[in-house]
C-alpha cells in the first residue's frame, strides 16, 4: 500500500457465518484497509456486497450497524446472514 500520510491502515477481524463462512472456508479472516473504509467498502472488495442488498446483517464490534459505518482500526466486523427456517 502505498500512499501518504493520509492513507494509514487499519487492521479488523472478519467473522463470517452460516453460507459465507463455506464460501471462504473459514470463520474468522483478517483484513487490511484504508483508515476511513466502511464496512460496504469491504463487502464490496471481499465480493459479497449483493448481499447485503438480500438482507445479510453486519455488525461491527458486536453491535448492529449500517454498513455505510467506517471501521476503526483492531475492530470486530461480522456479516450475519439471514435465517432461514420453518
Amino acid at each position: 500500500m502505498s500512499g501518504g500520510e493520509g492513507q494509514k491502515a487499519v487492521k479488523f477481524t472478519v467473522r463470517l457465518f452460516g453460507p459465507l463462512s463455506e464460501k471462504f472456508g473459514t470463520r474468522t479472516l483478517e483484513f487490511p484497509l484504508f483508515r476511513g473504509a466502511t464496512i460496504q467498502e469491504l463487502a464490496e472488495r471481499m465480493g459479497i456486497s449483493d448481499m447485503l442488498e438480500q438482507g445479510t446483517k453486519v455488525a461491527l464490534n458486536g453491535e448492529f450497524c449500517s454498513p455505510d459505518v467506517p471501521i476503526p482500526d483492531a475492530a470486530e466486523v461480522a456479516f450475519l446472514p439471514p435465517v432461514s427456517g420453518g
